[in-house]
């Protein structure tokens, strides 16, 4: 997969919390994506990544940390998946993806 990103806005809070958002395409699939980095003072960290169509946000997870960098899936302490802003299970939302990914793929194509 080839991944385009844009780093959007990093702000800094007074109060020690950060907040970070970047923009990934995928110039394989067609795939867009949002990425935003919350980092709290006490050092904790969740990473949302929503993908969406238009405005409306699709499929999101969740990443929960105590560092501020995914370099693994053990990096992360928790994973929360979200159909819109229904919770589901990896599985499902895994299988949601890939079907997002093969009808944007077969769109490009055409």
């Amino acid at each position: 997969m080839q991944v385009v990103f844009e780093e959007e806005d990093q702000f800094d809070n007074p109060l020690g919390e950060e907040q970070e958002s970047r923009f990934y395409s995928c110039q394989v699939c067609g795939d867009n994506w949002l990425s935003v980095k919350e980092k709290t003072a006490d050092g904790e960290c969740t990473i949302t990544f929503v993908h969406q169509m238009e405005t409306a946000p699709v499929l999101k997870r969740v990443a929960h940390m105590s560092n501020a960098v995914v370099i693994s899936d053990e990096s992360v302490d928790e994973w929360e998946y979200f159909k819109g802003d229904k919770p589901v299970d990896e599985a499902e939302w895994e299988a949601l993806l890939s079907d997002r990914r093969d009808t944007l793929k077969a769109t490009c194509v055409n």
